[in-house]
């Protein structure tokens, strides 16, 4: 097999886990979007619970004890929709920057891809230097 043919089986391979990889950030980037409007629509959801307000006919013990579950209620739901919030973004954040990362070491490999390809297309005195820099490159 030539070098132009490992060369261009290198390219085909990196394109595609570049493709991969771009497919991945736009998914979680999408579930970011989601997790922020569902997260919007939690919080006035929770506001609702202490809607509406025990009108001056409710009072005493029972009264209290309803208001105090529904405070309780509240909290606890906001907790839930924050604590877990905050862990899924920070997820997501974590897992967008190691793939753009790898997209970054992958754009790095392609472009030494295309760089020994230049070198191949500048003739019969540039081949060894050039196979160099696709040996380099075979592990892809």
């Amino acid at each position: 097999m030539g070098y132009e043919s490992v060369l261009a089986d290198i390219k085909s391979s990196l394109n595609g886990k570049i493709s991969d990889v771009e497919d991945k950030i736009e998914k979680l980037k999408k579930a970011k979007k989601d997790i922020d409007t569902l997260q919007e629509e939690a919080i006035t959801e929770i506001k609702e619970i202490v809607k509406p307000e025990l009108g001056k006919h409710w009072t005493g013990t029972k009264a209290d004890d309803f208001d105090k579950g529904r405070e309780e209620a509240k909290s606890e739901a906001s907790k839930i929709v924050n604590d877990k919030y905050n862990g899924y973004m920070a997820s997501i954040q974590f897992k967008i920057f190691t793939l753009e990362a790898e997209k970054f070491e992958l754009n790095l490999t392609k472009s030494a891809a295309n760089a020994a390809g230049d070198l191949l297309a500048k003739g019969e005195e540039f081949v060894e230097e050039a196979g160099k820099q696709i040996s380099k490159l075979k592990w892809w």
